[in-house]
C-alpha cells in the first residue's frame, strides 16, 4: 500500500493470520532502510546484485589507515543511498572510525568502530532527516 511503511524485520506470520502489521512513519522506514543497505554485501541480494555497501569487500584490510576506511565508508554509503533510497535528498554521510577494545569471551580484542551518520531532507515534506548508528569491523558485527 503506497504511503504505508512497515516495521522491519516484518513478521509474515501476522500477515498471513490477516492480523494488522505493525508500521512505522516515513522517518522510521528511511532510517531502517538506511541501516538495511549499510549492512548488506554487494551479491548478497539475488534479485539486485548491486544493492548494499561496496566497501565490505575491504572489511578485512589490515593494512588500511583509519582516513582510508572513512573515506571508504563514506563514498560507498552515499553512493548505495543515493543509488537506492530516493525518499531522501540532498543526502550527506560522515563516518568517525576509532579503534575500540571489547570484552569478548574469553579474552578483549581489539576492532575498529564505525560511527556513520546520514543526514539529508526527506522528499516528501523537506524535514530535515537523521540517521546514526555504529558498528564494528574486521570482522563486522553492529548493534
Amino acid at each position: 500500500m503506497k504511503g504505508k511503511y512497515y516495521k522491519l524485520p516484518m513478521d509474515f506470520s501476522q500477515l498471513l493470520q490477516k492480523k494488522d502489521v505493525p508500521a512505522v512513519n516515513l522517518e522510521e522506514s528511511v532510517a531502517q532502510h538506511i541501516h538495511l543497505l549499510i549492512t548488506t554485501v554487494l551479491g548478497e541480494n539475488k534479485d539486485d546484485p548491486q544493492y548494499g555497501c561496496q566497501w565490505w569487500d575491504s572489511d578485512f584490510d589490515i593494512k588500511a589507515s583509519n582516513n582510508e576506511v572513512k573515506e571508504q565508508i563514506e563514498n560507498a554509503v552515499k553512493t548505495a543511498v543515493s543509488r537506492y533510497e530516493k525518499r531522501l535528498a540532498q543526502i550527506r554521510v560522515v563516518a568517525a572510525v576509532n579503534q575500540e577494545e571489547l570484552l569478548m569471551t574469553p579474552a578483549r580484542k581489539m576492532k575498529k568502530k564505525i560511527r556513520v551518520t546520514v543526514s539529508g531532507t526527506l522528499a516528501k515534506n523537506n524535514n530535515p532527516f537523521q540517521y546514526t548508528s555504529y558498528f564494528y569491523i574486521s570482522p563486522l558485527s553492529y548493534d
